[in-house]
């Protein structure tokens, strides 16, 4: 261990394990599921138009997609929750430093004014 004891917020970040990066990534997954999908858009058929098989699976079709988008919207969240929170926590680690140079330069400033 080397004589700084400063806090280096990018690289505790960078630490994360490509958090950020995932949460990017994750935000991308909706709109891309929703443009892959739509190259299959009824693909079953037409609804009421006399096609049974289309009457009978659209809803369930429509139904499961629903389903995956707000799962991989619920994924997206918490990827940025996550990336936020280590950014957070890497904040946290900061200021206590932050704080202390404020302290050194408010006593330093007053020694100086002493003088």
């Amino acid at each position: 261990m080397g004589d700084d004891y400063s806090a280096n917020m990018p690289a505790i970040v960078a630490s994360s394990g490509g958090i950020g990066e995932g949460a990017r990534l994750a935000g991308s997954m909706v709109p891309n599921f929703e443009s892959a999908i739509a190259e299959y858009d009824d693909c079953w058929g037409v609804e009421g138009q006399g096609d049974l098989f289309a009457d009978r699976v659209g809803e369930q079709a429509r139904e499961e997609r629903d389903q995956v988008l707000k799962t991989l919207g619920d994924i997206a969240n918490g990827y940025q929750s996550l990336a936020a929170a280590v950014v957070q926590e890497a904040q946290n680690v900061q200021r206590p430093q932050n704080l202390a140079m404020e302290d050194i330069e408010s006593q330093s400033a007053e020694s100086e004014t002493r003088r």
